[in-house]
């Protein structure tokens, strides 16, 4: 895995440290790295369809839409339909892409900072039990979401 692909899961997924995303939300750049990595994963035409950022972000098609709408509104993204296909689609701005890449850089900075400080073992370990911890919680959300 790539060091900027490192930094962006470390701070997406394993820590959550808000102050570090300074010039846009978390939540944005959460929602805007998805957006990416569905650009990446398309064939040829470069696009995000709604219905991919919806398996990708394990989030129902219409609190999709919302946050879509939401970066739109921003102007991180446009929102087009594919007339031949009929579903909708995304694109990153400029904008996006260059508050990405310096929130990429930003990013990388302080994980190799991590890395150069912090004991590769004690890091091992910490990380291990971070994705503990995080796996509970998502288990108690989903039995939280069962019973309601």
């Amino acid at each position: 895995m790539e060091l900027y692909q490192q930094a962006e899961e470390f701070f997406l997924n394993r820590l959550d440290i808000d102050r570090v995303f300074s010039g846009m939300e978390k939540t944005d750049y959460a929602f805007l790295y998805a957006i990416s990595q569905c650009q990446a994963a398309s064939q040829s035409n470069n696009r995000a369809y709604l219905y991919q950022l919806s398996e990708r972000l394990d989030m129902p098609i219409p609190k999709v839409s919302r946050a879509i709408r939401r970066l739109q509104e921003k102007g991180y993204v446009t929102w087009k339909t594919d007339d031949e296909l009929g579903r909708t689609y995304v694109k990153l701005t400029g904008l996006a892409v260059n508050l990405m890449q310096n929130m990429k850089n930003t990013l990388r900075d302080y994980y190799v900072e991590i890395v150069n400080t912090v004991d590769s073992q004690d890091l091992e370990v910490t990380l291990r039990t971070m994705q503990q911890i995080s796996e509970i919680i998502s288990a108690k959300q989903a039995q939280k979401a069962g019973a309601d």
